[in-house]
């Protein structure tokens, strides 16, 4: 017999969380700030970061709640995290993909535990081996070798505004990314992607690509192994 394991509302709410402690250690590792400014935790029984300052965190926590929102619509498809200098050039990008359960099947029933869904300890297992392999990323990556600030991107299953920024007379909390901040078309020539890790739950698929930009290589092709 099949196991009943995890709602999809309950799957999208712990990636959101999860997706909080990814932005956070990118930013360790990769130095947008100095390492003091960090607090060590852990995560899925592996070491992660965390911001001491509060309105990195406040920022962040933030822009995690707006897209654990479109993820629980099924219409996040992509994140990325742009690490570039300070006249915004990007220097790497962190490309986090989202795959998804044919929503139509679980339209109504998103609280429903769902069978074959992993459950919360087999999740936990999951994830801990993607920030295992996060956190070894910064030994096989180039330095860094100017100052840098990053930028979230999010990128939409329909292309269209994310929800939130939908149907209120507010200043919308998302504004359009710049054409350099996100991935080229499959059709068109851009840096090697390297392929990091994927993490299958069957509910919401994640899979997390990175990509050194020629503005930090100076070069087409990189020869680093992952």
């Amino acid at each position: 017999m099949s196991q009943v394991g995890l709602s999809y509302k309950e799957t999208a709410d712990a990636l959101t969380s999860f997706l909080e402690i990814v932005i956070h250690t990118i930013l360790c590792i990769r130095s947008i700030y100095p390492p003091h400014t960090f607090t060590r935790r852990k995560a899925h029984s592996v070491p992660v970061y965390q911001s001491r300052h509060p309105q990195v965190r406040q920022y962040i926590a933030e822009v995690c709640s707006l897209i654990g929102k479109e993820l629980e619509r099924g219409n996040a498809r992509r994140v990325t995290v742009v690490v570039k200098d300070l006249k915004g050039i990007p220097l790497e990008r962190f490309i986090i993909d989202f795959g998804y359960l044919g929503m139509g099947l679980i339209d109504g029933k998103k609280d429903v535990p769902l069978t074959g869904a992993p459950t919360s300890d087999e999740l936990s297992l999951l994830l801990r081996a993607f920030l295992i392999r996060l956190n070894a990323l910064d030994s096989q990556l180039l330095d860094n070798t100017v100052e840098t600030t990053f930028a979230i991107v999010v990128e939409t299953s329909d292309d269209l505004e994310p929800s939130s920024n939908q149907g209120t007379d507010e200043t919308p909390p998302w504004i359009p990314a710049t054409k350099t901040d996100v991935l080229h078309p499959s059709n068109e020539t851009h840096e090697p992607l390297l392929h990091v890790k994927a993490v299958e739950t069957g509910v919401i698929d994640v899979r997390l690509m990175v990509q050194e930009c020629m503005g930090k290589t100076g070069v087409e092709k990189l020869d680093i192994g992952i």
